[in-house]
């Protein structure tokens, strides 16, 4: 998954957790963590830096939000109208074993699509907007280039038709997801985290996913449970070098989509499209295994918070 804090992709009017109530209680959570990561900060960045993440990331995902409502909430839901009889769950009677059944199958597919997102180069192409956030914050959950957003759309529509769950259940999951989103990119470090990282991510372990040094930022890909990481041998536990992307400076809302898609639009017909395309594909290379002789320089000296 892009591990993504998203806008509600379903709605529904049934029962008490409607698309309203899940909607106010993601703002409710996000405000409560950002009240304690500004209270006791792990890392302490630049006021500057800090002010520009916070603004950039909350203008990205009101961005996010109005672009793909009008997509993602009618396709969601013909889906889950269409197929929600069909499936590995179809048949299972609804109640609390086939909603944490539900909730356990979709962090999977969640964490295999967030492993893909590093490892595909035209996928890294849209996921490295959230990684060039140079502050670690709880915003951060909400930092997503719109083209990931609309491609992990369509990783929630075929999980809905292979496991065969109603749109409900779906939104009950994905909020309770998005909040564990927020919390793990909340700037903080309490005490008993030790012990809750040995089920779930926790910051410290997703603090190291968003290191600017391919060898640790590529690990801990799980959204709620550590155990996926733990299983697939993708588990680090350490703190990062520095925080974002080598090479990436501070970047603004306009900044952040043009990132996700350089010189796509600069083009001379469909020939000239195609070589842009070819061009945003290959710009996600290095994350092809580095070799030996390699020349490639690893930033030094970084502080932890990206801000040197």
């Amino acid at each position: 998954m892009s591990d993504a804090a998203q806008p509600i992709a379903v709605t529904t009017e049934a029962g008490f957790f409607n698309d309203d109530v899940l909607a106010l209680l993601l703002v409710l959570t996000l405000a409560l963590l950002w009240w304690v990561e500004m209270r006791r900060p792990f890392l302490r960045p630049g006021l500057r830096a800090l002010k520009n993440s916070y603004l950039t990331n909350l203008e990205t995902f009101l961005f996010n939000d109005i672009t793909l409502s009008v997509l993602s909430i009618p396709t969601l839901m013909f889906v889950a109208q269409q197929l929600s009889g069909y499936g590995l769950l179809s048949q299972m009677p609804d109640g609390p074993l086939k909603y944490g059944l539900t909730f356990v199958l979709l962090d999977l597919a969640l964490y295999g699509w967030h492993y893909l997102t590093h490892h595909v180069d035209a996928l890294w192409v849209f996921h490295r907007v959230h990684h060039s956030d140079r502050v670690f914050n709880v915003t951060t959950g909400l930092r997503f280039h719109f083209g990931e957003l609309f491609l992990e759309v369509l990783v929630r529509v075929a999980f809905i038709g292979l496991i065969g769950v109603s749109a409900p259940v779906v939104l009950v999951s994905q909020t309770v997801i998005s909040i564990f989103v927020l919390f793990h990119h909340t700037n903080i470090r309490f005490r008993g985290e030790d012990l809750l990282s040995r089920l779930f991510i926790v910051p410290r372990l997703h603090r190291l996913h968003h290191s600017v040094l391919r060898s640790e930022h590529d690990s801990n890909y799980g959204a709620v449970f550590s155990l996926w990481d733990r299983l697939f041998g993708t588990l680090q536990d350490k703190e990062p070098t520095a925080i974002g992307l080598a090479g990436v400076d501070e970047q603004h809302f306009v900044d952040l989509l043009r990132y996700g898609l350089p010189d796509v639009f600069q083009t001379g017909g469909y020939r000239g499209l195609a070589r842009s395309l070819g061009k945003t594909v290959r710009s996600g290379t290095y994350l092809r295994p580095q070799r030996p002789w390699s020349n490639a320089i690893q930033p030094a000296e970084s502080r932890a918070d990206g801000s040197g």
